[in-house]
């Protein structure tokens, strides 16, 4: 007979709020980077193309397929987006996430005075 205290796991199908601050402060960066005028006009052109392909209607794997129609859609949306942005200046990057409130600014209180003496244990 089966025991009435056990509980069955069940799982919730809510999105990670994590993951979807992190999508939004990305499509923060990339706008922010698109008006930057410090960032190449090469690495720019990445972001229309992946538009123009996402809104296009000819698809590698086609749309009527179920999942894989808009799996492909997604992938070059996260990996366009990695790419735009792995090309950008690094320090216009850092610069931009820090105004966003995602990367750390370095202020005083990161460094600590101090002092040392080289200890020789050869002797």
């Amino acid at each position: 007979m089966a025991d009435s205290s056990t509980k069955s796991a069940t799982t919730s199908k809510t999105p990670d709020p994590s993951v979807l601050l992190e999508i939004w402060r990305s499509m923060q960066l990339v706008w922010r980077l698109m008006l930057d005028p410090r960032v190449p006009p090469l690495p720019k052109l990445i972001v229309p193309l992946v538009a123009l392909y996402v809104l296009s209607p000819l698809d590698v794997v086609p749309d009527v397929l179920l999942v894989l129609g808009q799996l492909d859609d997604i992938a070059l949306l996260f990996f366009g987006t990695k790419l735009f942005i792995n090309l950008c200046p690094p320090d216009v990057v850092m610069e931009h996430r820090r105004a966003l409130g995602g990367g750390r600014s370095v202020t005083d209180n990161d460094y600590v005075d101090g002092s040392y003496r080289v200890v020789d244990e050869d002797k």
